[in-house]
């Protein structure tokens, strides 16, 4: 199914001129004085705290750089859960699973396309997802539009998918955030200039207040340490289409693994051992690290999905740990909260990066590359980079909590080393990104 998801985004990549004569389409075609329309094609309203406060950034940024001179529109599967992240100036535009025909829409009505999820071109999570930004970056390249993508983290594809973003996105204007990103590319056959990820520059303070209030109600006597873990389901992925398992669910009732549409989670009696393995290593290092350093845990639900996660751990650590969760609370408070601990274990990219902007050391626990090229991105020992299926995951991690506790004030130099580094490259891009969009509009003209 994955492979007709592909037939059908290059098919409409390849009738991408043809909007302008399709009925229902407003077609952009820029003028001299007018605004520039720019369109973040993201993966946004699905209570991803990282993909949200991705685009956030961007899009304060080009307001910022650019002000009345840009008009702003973002992709959301669920405006109500998007609204918190954007003034009145920014549009937000409905999309849902089947995405086709109103990315093809979007990118149409608009003169600029920035591709903003941060795993862009990836098979690790879903193909679809990969698939969506070759859809935007094929309909743009077919009228002539440009394209960016901004923060971008390329991974192993499967074979036709590779495929498919070697043609449509051979006119992207890639800034990856990592060098591992930018090697993967560069084998992909594509290339573009190193940069960062766009959340360091994430502001949360002004949740402060809720984010100490929420704490203090799961117990927090607001002096212990804090320490946070951030778990994820390791084993559910990839994502994929499946018209046999979507009838058998209609026919029988039973939709376990079933994400949205057609697509189903991947599931196995022995992923279901591995993701308990993991959980029960967590929550052992954890419990013993927390009786003998005095520190209040507090588990973080970074994405809705991650909620099975966070509640099992929680069963496994006996209970009554509080639990900060994408699907009940925003970015900003999550963020907040993130801040105000004293040391992290994260399965998840961008808790580390919205922590990091406090200096709080992390041990990672990694599924892929990202948290690897976010360690080698940040300095940080790898002593402190642990991987899911490590054989004795728990004592290793609690080897590494240890240490990483025991040596907080030289990793917080070294974060403060790597969290300047970052800041310094994101303003870098954000000079090139407006330099970019003014060049797109002469070019358009």
């Amino acid at each position: 199914m994955d492979r007709i998801v592909a037939i059908i985004v290059r098919v409409l990549s390849a009738l991408g001129g043809w909007a302008r004569v399709l009925p229902g389409i407003d077609y952009a075609s820029w003028r001299p004085g007018q605004k520039v329309k720019v369109l973040l094609a993201g993966y946004n309203g699905a209570r991803n705290t990282g993909s949200d406060v991705r685009v956030c950034t961007i899009a304060e940024q080009l307001q910022k750089r650019l002000g009345d001179a840009v008009e702003i529109s973002v992709m959301s599967l669920d405006v109500a859960s998007t609204a918190p992240y954007f003034d009145a100036r920014v549009r937000q535009i409905s999309f849902g699973t089947l995405f086709f025909g109103a990315l093809y829409r979007a990118c149409s009505e608009h003169h600029v396309v920035i591709l903003c999820e941060g795993s862009t071109l990836k098979s690790k999570f879903a193909n679809a997802l990969t698939l969506y930004n070759c859809e935007a970056a094929g309909v743009a390249r077919a009228q002539g539009k440009p394209c960016i993508a901004y923060g971008s983290e390329i991974g192993e594809m499967d074979a036709f998918v590779a495929h498919a973003a070697r043609d449509l996105c051979s006119d992207v204007q890639f800034i990856v955030r990592s060098t591992g990103s930018l090697e993967a590319l560069q084998r992909l056959g594509l290339d573009g200039r190193l940069g960062t990820d766009t959340a360091w520059r994430f502001d949360s303070s002004s949740a402060h207040e809720q984010a100490v209030a929420l704490l203090q109600a799961g117990g927090w006597d607001g002096k212990a340490p804090l320490l946070g873990i951030a778990p994820v389901n390791p084993y559910c992925w990839p994502v994929k289409p499946s018209v046999h398992r979507f009838v058998r669910s209609a026919v029988t009732g039973d939709w376990s693994g079933h994400y949205q549409a057609w697509y189903y989670f991947s599931q196995s009696a022995q992923r279901e051992r591995r993701f308990q393995a993991y959980l029960e290593a967590l929550a052992g290092a954890c419990l013993a690290f927390v009786a003998e350093r005095g520190f209040q845990p507090v588990i973080f639900g970074m994405e809705q999905l991650d909620r099975e996660a966070c509640c099992r751990l929680n069963d496994l650590m006996g209970g009554g740990v509080p639990l900060v969760l994408s699907n009940e609370h925003d970015g900003y408070l999550i963020a907040e909260a993130l801040r105000s601990l004293s040391l992290l274990v994260t399965s998840r990219y961008h808790a580390q990066v919205l922590a990091t902007r406090a200096l709080v050391p992390a041990v990672a626990v990694s599924m892929d590359e990202r948290l690897d090229n976010l360690s080698q991105e940040l300095g940080t020992s790898r002593g402190q980079l642990l991987h899911v299926d490590d054989v004795d995951l728990g004592p290793r991690l609690l080897l590494a909590m240890d240490d990483t506790w025991a040596d907080a004030a030289r990793i917080k130099e070294t974060l403060a080393q790597g969290l300047e580094a970052a800041v310094a490259s994101l303003d870098a891009m954000d000079e090139w990104l407006a330099t970019t969009l003014g060049a797109a509009a002469m070019r358009l003209a």
